[in-house]
């Protein structure tokens, strides 16, 4: 292993710490000072940098489960596809499949899978819906 490789992943995970905690709706400073403090302090004798990366990405771990989602969500918005029109930035997501400003779809209701649609009416004879007659009443 190479001595690039490690100092690397530190600092991988030193980002990604730094970027977790910031995302947390409470205690930023105070959880920010002590992952300085963690990643600063020396080595005893008992503790490698393997362990110490062990626990950064527990922490890792822990953080990206208690983040909210709403948050994470909000993170993707700055990176992705972006579509350039006529001088003019448009989402990728916004942008048309056929550029006429509908989306091409084939669906017109009739265009069902004859199998498929034997196996749902087989599914109903099996569940007991032989017909719908009880539903309709007498009109």
């Amino acid at each position: 292993m190479s001595s690039a490789q490690p100092s690397q992943s530190i600092r991988s995970a030193y980002r990604t710490l730094a970027r977790l905690i910031q995302q947390q709706p409470n205690r930023q400073a105070q959880q920010q000072s002590e992952l300085r403090q963690a990643f600063r302090r020396p080595l005893s004798e008992r503790e490698t940098v393997t362990d110490r990366l062990q626990k950064a990405h527990d922490r890792i771990s822990f953080l990206r489960i208690t983040t909210p989602k709403s948050v994470r969500r909000r993170q993707g918005e700055d990176a992705g596809v972006f579509v350039v029109k006529d001088g003019k930035l448009v989402s990728a997501t916004t942008s048309d499949a056929n550029g006429a400003g509908r989306v091409v779809s084939n669906w017109d209701g009739k265009n069902l899978d004859p199998c498929m649609v034997k196996r749902h009416n087989v599914g109903l004879r099996r569940a007991g819906f032989v017909n719908n007659q009880h539903a309709k009443g007498i009109f």
